[in-house]
């Protein structure tokens, strides 16, 4: 038993130090290490940047930047159902089938879990589809990998605002 207790605790430590879990400090016990804390911070504020370069990307249509910003395995998810690997994401913005003319994200919260964020948000789009000038409002959930130092994003998922 107390092997097992010792593998929780072990565990436990382990998700803390990788600012997994939040620490309940007792009173007059000693705070947790400030650099998990300042890790977790610099993790979600390098996120937050991939996601501004991102929505810059689209709008300038910069298909080199989108290649970086991506993952392979993309899974893109308009808010009118359409889905798109990341070749055809890519290539409807480099063919100007669509073309974003404003993204104005807002009510941005990030969640980092280890090499795995997790964005939320709303955003004004303004984009012409097909010729179609459009405005709408999306709230929209995504996940990017961390990998090798720099965020790729692999899935999008958009719902319209009503």
């Amino acid at each position: 038993m107390k092997n097992i207790a010792l593998a929780v605790l072990a565990g436990w430590t382990s998700a803390v130090a990788a600012g997994l879990a939040q620490v309940p400090v007792a009173p007059g016990a000693a705070a947790p290490a400030a650099s998990a804390t300042a890790t977790a911070a610099q993790a979600e504020q390098e996120l937050l940047k991939a996601e501004k370069d991102r929505f810059e990307a689209m709008i300038k249509a910069d298909a080199g930047a989108l290649d970086r910003l991506l993952g392979a395995e993309l899974s893109y998810t308009h808010s009118n159902a359409q889905v798109q690997d990341k070749p055809g994401f890519i290539g409807d913005i480099r063919a100007k089938k669509i073309r974003y003319v404003s993204i104005e994200p807002t009510d941005i919260h990030v969640t980092v879990l280890g090499t795995t964020g997790i964005v939320t948000g709303v955003a004004a789009l303004h984009f012409t589809e097909n010729g179609n000038d459009q405005t709408i409002k999306v709230r929209y959930t995504n996940v990017h990998i961390n990998r090798r130092g720099e965020w790729q994003m692999v899935a999008w998922q958009a719902t319209k605002v009503p």
